[in-house]
């Protein structure tokens, strides 16, 4: 396993520096970069052409958002207070550094990774200078349409591979969040992943919409090489852990995959018992 996710990254490594060679600035790696999908640092005009009004709009229904935990759409659980703290953290973060693409993980699966990266994404999507592209890449295990509570069949193997056009296969939620669901199990993921017609077509989609940031719900580290294989194309990383299931060993050795990959955030510790509410969650986290 070790010497496959040595061989993977290094494959990744190479395709992200083939990338950036030909898409000049807004390619894959992490490297701080101005220009189109970099945070601006007040609002602005956008360019024009950009087709994020010709995106097929989805509309999400409050019951299932309330089922599912996702507490950031209309913030009537004081939870989401947390989220948009989070959020203005990962902002300043990203508009110092030039960053865009963040991805969202954990060391094992349970402990909440998709439930964060929604309601981080629902918690960007109300500010109206900036525009969020959500990308469900636990090829896996997708949960993302679930955790929306969208029934709609999607196959992002499609979206991928170009059988079918960015622009097409992904979904509009208001008017500044875009979503890439899944709700197809993939083979070979990993494989997958590391294809140079998937980082092409990632880099082609995120230059036609231009998003100001992009979140990647990733697989947990310490299941597959799946997170690792990807790691060359995101500037930084999330890692959700799970209070009294997640180990500080696990912590440690997602921390050691993230070194000379990508920058560490730190950690957000999901599923804290508040001894307050007999039926309620406290989100915390601390950075790296």
């Amino acid at each position: 396993m070790v010497e496959r996710l040595k061989e993977a990254i290094e494959r990744a490594r190479q395709e992200r520096a083939r990338l950036q060679g030909e898409t000049g600035p807004g390619g894959a790696g992490p490297a701080p970069r101005p220009g189109a999908g970099t945070l601006p640092a007040t609002g602005g005009p956008r360019p024009p052409g950009l087709p994020w009004a010709t995106l097929e709009a989805l509309s999400l229904t409050p019951r299932r958002l309330q089922r599912n935990r996702v507490i950031t759409l209309d913030r009537s659980d004081p939870a989401h207070v947390a989220f948009d703290v989070l959020r203005s953290r990962i902002l300043k973060a990203f508009q110092d550094n030039g960053w865009s693409r963040l991805a969202i993980t954990s060391p094992t699966k349970g402990c909440g990774k998709t439930f964060v990266a929604v309601n981080l994404a629902l918690s960007l999507a109300r500010q109206p200078d900036l525009r969020t592209l959500l990308v469900d890449l636990d090829l896996r295990a997708p949960q993302v349409a679930s955790t929306l509570g969208l029934a709609e069949r999607r196959a992002i193997r499609d979206f991928l591979t170009g059988s079918t056009a960015p622009e097409s296969y992904i979904r509009r939620l208001g008017d500044n969040l875009a979503v890439a669901l899944n709700t197809e199990r993939v083979r070979n993921a990993a494989e997958l992943l590391l294809e140079r017609k998937t980082a092409s077509i990632l880099t082609e989609t995120i230059g036609k919409l231009a998003p100001d940031i992009v979140i990647y719900d990733l697989p947990p580290m310490l299941v597959s090489d799946d997170a690792f294989a990807f790691l060359p194309h995101v500037d930084a990383v999330l890692l959700v852990a799970a209070a009294g299931e997640t180990r500080a060993a696990q912590i440690d050795a997602c921390e050691q995959l993230f070194q000379g990959n990508a920058a560490f955030l730190g950690v957000l510790l999901n599923k804290v018992e508040d001894t307050g509410s007999e039926d309620s969650y406290d989100y915390g986290y601390h950075y790296a």
